[in-house]
């Protein structure tokens, strides 16, 4: 999988030659086991309660990661569909899909930098996103504004995605996952054709903030072939670790993590229909958010954090991000992921990207793994108001992978 931190041209150390979707659709997986686990369950033991030795394996381990987090709390993603078209021009990208005698068409705005190099790569930001645009331009980076609720509904989880496979259960989180590779779908296929040489299937990101930097979080986890994930100021729904918000940790406002039944009520959709009965149990489900942080590795993830807020829990998303940030060291990959929790100077103001404190860290991430200049140089840096205590956390100790 590489040496610790990459190198320039191939951060990911070989890893999903093939560049597909989920590296692991052919390993064999059996049903997850609820358990009983205060702490987040360790990522290393396999389903089978044998640890990892290997590197090699990580491809099925992330695979048996994958299941429990569909089986407890978002529902299953669907593979790609029988089939999807599309095209591709420097203002938009459209998608057509035609599955079980059912289709739907969709399209997302591009806007490229003046001046960049074409095929670019882009970010694809839900909302829009909230980064700085200064910083996307000058690092020559398009963007592409993604509507997800038009795939589905964080409210009733109904839409496109829907129109298509019907009412599986699934969080809405699933369904915008699912329209973004179908969106990466036609800018490979478009690559191949030789009809795509605008946008780099290969330097693809995604970003949004608050209940859309949940949707970033969960889409990047979910395709293997997005190179950069940057969810911003994500909370619970999000990075935020359902073990560790049970706590109630405060923040230095004064407020608590908002709570697993306060955010099923705000928007059931943010979750599968499962974990209605899954969230009074947290302690049971055998994933936690730490588990869909793992699912990046080896690729690149950027958690930004606004530790001033106490509802979005900066401790709880420290927590998943430091106990994953294990995964990436046994990989030799630790580099490839890094956390800022923000500056303790900067204003609480909610989806305000601070480029004091943050642009560095976005630059970095950027030149990594989406525009290939330099070497991974990612670090973990909670906040000291919001730092999590990894030893009531850590399930365990991280194996020698060989």
């Amino acid at each position: 999988m590489g040496t610790a931190g990459g190198g320039t041209t191939d951060p990911m150390g070989g890893y999903n030659p093939d560049f597909v979707e989920f590296v692991g659709k052919d390993c064999p997986v059996t049903a997850p086991a609820a358990v009983d686990n205060a702490k987040l369950p360790n990522l290393f033991k396999k389903a089978d309660g044998t640890m990892m030795s290997k590197k090699s394996e990580w491809a099925c381990r992330r695979a048996e990661l994958k299941k429990a987090v569909e089986t407890f709390i978002h529902g299953e993603k669907p593979g790609r569909p029988e089939k999807v078209t599309g095209s591709v021009t420097a203002t938009q990208i459209k998608v057509h899909v035609e599955h079980m005698g059912k289709s739907i068409d969709f399209s997302v705005s591009v806007s490229i930098p003046s001046g960049a190099t074409q095929p670019v790569a882009a970010i694809i930001g839900l909302g829009g996103g909230s980064l700085d645009s200064g910083i996307l331009k000058s690092e020559g980076v398009a963007t592409i504004n993604y509507n997800n609720n038009s795939l589905a509904s964080e409210t009733s989880r109904s839409g496109l995605f829907t129109d298509i496979y019907g009412s599986t259960g699934a969080s809405a989180q699933v369904g915008w996952a699912w329209g973004v590779s179908r969106i990466i779908d036609v800018l490979v296929d478009e690559k191949t054709a030789g009809r795509n040489d605008i946008i780099d299937p290969k330097g693809i990101g995604v970003t949004g903030c608050s209940r859309l930097g949940k949707g970033a979080f969960t889409i990047g986890a979910f395709d293997e072939r997005i190179a950069l994930g940057i969810p911003q100021e994500s909370g619970t729904g999000g990075v935020s670790a359902f073990r560790v918000v049970n706590t109630n940790p405060m923040g230095p406002n004064g407020k608590s993590a908002q709570t697993l039944d306060s955010a099923w009520s705000e928007a059931q959709g943010w979750f599968g229909t499962m974990f209605g009965s899954n969230r009074s149990k947290a302690n049971t489900i055998p994933a936690d958010t730490h588990s869909l942080v793992a699912m990046y590795a080896p690729r690149g993830l950027l958690v930004l954090d606004n530790s001033r807020i106490g509802e979005l829990c900066a401790q709880c998303q420290h927590a998943a991000t430091a106990d994953a940030a294990e995964m990436y060291k046994a990989l030799g990959v630790e580099k490839n992921i890094e956390y800022n929790g923000g500056n303790a100077a900067d204003p609480h103001m909610h989806c305000t990207f601070y480029a004091a404190s943050q642009g560095e860290p976005l630059k970095r991430a950027i030149r990594a793994f989406l525009t290939h200049k330099a070497a991974p140089d990612g670090r973990i840096a909670p906040a000291a108001v919001a730092t999590a205590d990894m030893s009531k956390w850590l399930d365990g100790t991280t194996p020698t992978l060989q």
